[in-house]
């Protein structure tokens, strides 16, 4: 019995020190990348215009789910506005001019509509100068804002299955060699995408605003005069994107980045190559 105690205390001696043990290997393990952390700070470099220099401080960007959204049901087949509407389609595609068609082309033919919207977030990075972290940032924005409306608009668009123009009414014409897409009708992707990358743009480059939401407007013209979206298509995506880069831009006021740029700087293509 004696032997046993005295092997239990030994046994709790020897825990003790391994637990005291790892306790200080973890307190000097914390002092000493403590201690390389600190170690040659403030080494003497100075600059007259040093390029964003809070950027280490700017937050992380979170933007809720596209389920978050929802837009409200369409017109019924057979309904009075939906007649109207396939009326007015018949009308705008039966009148399209090859300026239309070339603008049509120009936002149907590409690997998404996100494509041509990003182009468009470069050259206003470019026009107004921005450096390597405000760029990425805005990119950043642009890309989640359009991804959240999206979602939204795809989760909307097989909850409730609109048949697209075509679909109602055979007789409408698309453009020579272009295709309905594969996917319901109801709300338009190529709207919301448009609509929120220029409600995004015109928060960070309000002088663009004007510019911005009249491209917004035409791109989403453009998808009637194809014969492939119905105008209460349009209005659903427009007021979707709205929601979503109202929610975007509020979440965006706190977190200690840059969000207006007014000076065209006109610099080089490098954006502050060498960051």
């Amino acid at each position: 019995m004696k032997q046993n105690k005295i092997t239990l205390y030994a046994l709790s001696m020897v825990t003790g020190l391994l637990l005291l043990t790892a306790c200080n290997s973890e307190q000097t393990s914390k002092a000493e990348a403590k201690k390389e952390e600190n170690e040659n700070v403030g080494m003497g470099w100075t600059h007259e215009h040093p390029v964003t220099p809070t950027a280490g401080s700017w937050k992380a960007l979170e933007f809720k789910d596209g389920s978050s959204y929802k837009v409200k049901a369409p017109p019924a087949n057979g309904s009075e506005e939906t007649k109207k509407e396939l009326k007015d389609l018949k009308h705008l595609t039966e009148n399209r001019t090859q300026e239309d068609v070339e603008f049509i082309k120009h936002w149907q033919n590409t690997a998404s509509p996100n494509t041509l919207w990003l182009n468009t977030t470069e050259e206003l990075i470019h026009k107004y100068g921005l450096m390597g972290p405000e760029s990425a940032r805005v990119h950043a924005v642009v890309s989640g804002a359009t991804y959240t409306s999206l979602t939204a608009i795809y989760q909307a668009k097989y909850k409730y299955l609109r048949p697209r123009p075509t679909d109602l009414d055979p007789s409408i014409k698309l453009p020579e060699g272009m295709m309905v897409p594969p996917h319901p009708s109801y709300p338009s992707g190529h709207t919301a995408t448009a609509w929120t990358a220029a409600y995004i743009l015109s928060y960070y480059f309000p002088n663009e605003k004007a510019h911005l939401e009249e491209t917004a407007e035409k791109v989403a013209l453009s998808r009637e005069q194809m014969g492939i979206h119905f105008r209460s298509d349009n209005d659903a995506a427009k007021k979707l994107a709205q929601a979503v880069t109202k929610d975007i831009i509020e979440s965006l006021k706190d977190d200690n980045a840059p969000t207006k740029y007014t000076e065209v700087k006109n610099t080089g293509s490098s954006h502050g190559a060498g960051h």
